[in-house]
């Protein structure tokens, strides 16, 4: 379920020209209507994944067609990923594609690439993760994978996403020597980018730190990575799932990443 180069482009040239002529709008949400935006246009320097999700790929395909973007477009062809994207939704589309760009540009089979990139591989209206993160459609694309891509936003943002570095550490833990993070203006550690915001954020990188838009997907993954059973701290009720009130938000989490430090600091390494 990963998207060709060209597919990529072919969502960029899009997206362009929905912004030139101020059809894509921001949608109605708590966020949007707090930052006083809702029905606005939407600049091309401003799209984020957030946008193309809301108000393009849920536009194109509705709920009761539900698919992922790459179903739509590869009219049925197997697509599996050559790169696994990780990356933080909120960096900008346009610094997004000048990475991939730069990074297709340096591999010797440019025709061929392809990136499997969640916001198009899953279908949005459902993500399935399956009973256990290994089950997960971000596991199983990772395992497949000849390397992550981890994209270095201009905040680093991507390294305080508690997903983005659940695919790190699957990553290492399949032992996967193509492990490369790469930014808008070239792959960090090569003369392109060697010093700067987005060194010295990798250079401090801490778990700790890293955040979810869900709880319950926070302490999944930091029990995954401490290597203790998946759902600890986590009450199932009909497949509906939240923290268990008897294992207190934070406190928890901070004993976890005391407890199993040396697990911990290999990612922070």
């Amino acid at each position: 379920r990963a998207l060709t180069l060209e597919q990529l482009r072919g969502v960029c040239d899009f997206v362009k020209r929905l912004c030139k002529t101020e059809m894509l709008t921001y949608g109605a949400s708590p966020h949007n209507d707090r930052l006083r935006r809702t029905g606005k246009s939407i600049k091309w320097t401003q799209v984020t994944q957030h946008e193309i999700c809301s108000e393009l790929i849920k536009k194109v395909i509705p709920r009761k067609h539900a698919c992922s973007w790459m179903e739509l477009v590869s009219q049925g062809r197997p697509q599996p990923g050559t790169f696994f994207c990780s990356h933080s939704w909120g960096e900008s589309f346009r610094d997004f594609m000048a990475t991939i760009e730069y990074h297709a540009r340096k591999q010797s089979h440019m025709r061929s690439l392809t990136y499997w990139i969640c916001v198009y591989a899953n279908n949005q209206w459902q993500v399935e993760l399956g009973e256990q993160l290994t089950d997960s459609p971000f596991s199983a694309a990772l395992r497949k994978a000849d390397g992550l891509l981890v994209m270095m936003d201009k905040d680093a943002e991507v390294l305080q996403r508690i997903w983005c570095v659940f695919e790190m550490s699957t990553a290492v833990l399949h032992k996967k020597s193509s492990m490369q993070f790469w930014s808008p203006l070239g792959q960090v550690g090569t003369p392109l980018v060697t010093s700067g915001p987005i060194v010295q954020a990798l250079e401090g990188m801490s778990v700790s730190v890293a955040q979810a838009s869900n709880p319950v997907d926070k302490r999944r993954i930091l029990n995954h990575i401490a290597g203790v059973p998946e759902m600890t701290g986590i009450v199932d009720e009909g497949g509906s799932k939240s923290l268990d009130p008897s294992f207190p938000e934070g406190d928890y989490e901070q004993r976890l990443l005391r407890e199993h430090e040396p697990r911990f600091a290999q990612m922070d390494t």
